[in-house]
């Protein structure tokens, strides 16, 4: 059930992958084309995920919604589902950001009640 929910990620144009992922970088479920999740990149996200909590705090602990990190040719989005679960978009710089993070948003619960 967890991969057909990540697969309607994988429909919006541009998506290369989307991930269900621990903060310890430990990958829960994932739906991937054209893209490696190798150790340097959860090791990579699991930082930014660590790193984005801990600037929460910060911000009168205000919880995370959604993180954005853009590259020459590709960007990721992350957002929080539970205590320490995350699910991390890539997608190429051509993507429509607007409704990747809508459909985060949308299937959020749907996602949580999996875990």
């Amino acid at each position: 059930m967890l991969k057909e929910i990540l697969n309607k990620f994988l429909i919006l144009n541009g998506v290369q992958a989307a991930i269900v992922i621990q903060e310890n970088g430990e990958i829960i479920e994932s739906m991937k084309s054209g893209i490696v999740i190798d150790r340097n990149l959860r090791t990579a996200l699991s930082a930014i995920m660590t790193d984005t909590k801990s600037a929460a705090t910060g911000f009168d602990s205000a919880s995370l919604s959604m993180v954005f990190a853009e590259y020459s040719d590709k960007f990721l989005i992350l957002g929080p589902l539970a205590e320490e679960f995350f699910l991390v978009v890539i997608a190429k710089s051509t993507a429509n950001i607007g409704q990747i993070s809508y459909e985060m948003r949308k299937n959020q619960e749907a996602i949580v009640s999996l875990l």
